[in-house]
């Protein structure tokens, strides 16, 4: 329909088609070389992604077999471990035990060392103890044979013993 109200004819319906084909004709002519970029560019990078696409599915594969490895050899893996730990622990203790016996061999020794010193010490202070009572017994057996004659006679002894010395 027209704007007063009359049916549209032919005439209305063909002057919209040459100016689409004008409009459209100049969209090409004007932008043919941005939108050949657009899609050249666009193409390359989905190429691209496609690209690293392939190569993480790739790397993901690797991953995935190397993680199949590891867990096939894994058992292995462990008794290793295993057997690395028990060595490890064996050599530990020897190395323990050899200082114990090292340390029980020097405490022996300072052991020794130190009972023997104290035998020297007890035999030194018993020896003491020994001269100490002989030499009080003799003093009460000589006061007891001693008379004030001897006595006398042993200072005149000494006095005169003395005079010669000088």
């Amino acid at each position: 329909m027209s704007e007063h109200g009359s049916p549209a004819g032919p005439s209305d319906l063909l002057w919209p088609v040459p100016n689409f084909i004008l409009f459209v004709g100049l969209l090409v002519y004007f932008l043919r070389g941005p939108i050949r970029e657009f899609f050249r560019d666009r193409t390359a990078r989905l190429r691209e992604a496609l690209a690293a696409g392939a190569r993480a599915r790739d790397a993901a594969a690797a991953l995935r077999a190397e993680l199949a490895r590891d867990v096939e050899n894994l058992p292995r893996v462990l008794e290793r471990l295993r057997a690395d730990l028990r060595s490890t622990a064996e050599r530990e203790r020897e190395n323990l035990l050899e200082l114990g016996r090292q340390a029980a061999a020097r405490l022996r020794a300072d052991a020794r060392l130190l009972a023997e010193q104290e035998a020297a010490a007890a035999r030194e202070a018993l020896r003491a103890e020994v001269i100490d009572e002989a030499v009080r017994q003799a003093i009460a057996v000589l006061r007891s044979a001693i008379r004030p004659d001897d006595q006398e006679r042993f200072v005149r002894d000494f006095v005169a013993s003395a005079g010669t010395i000088a």
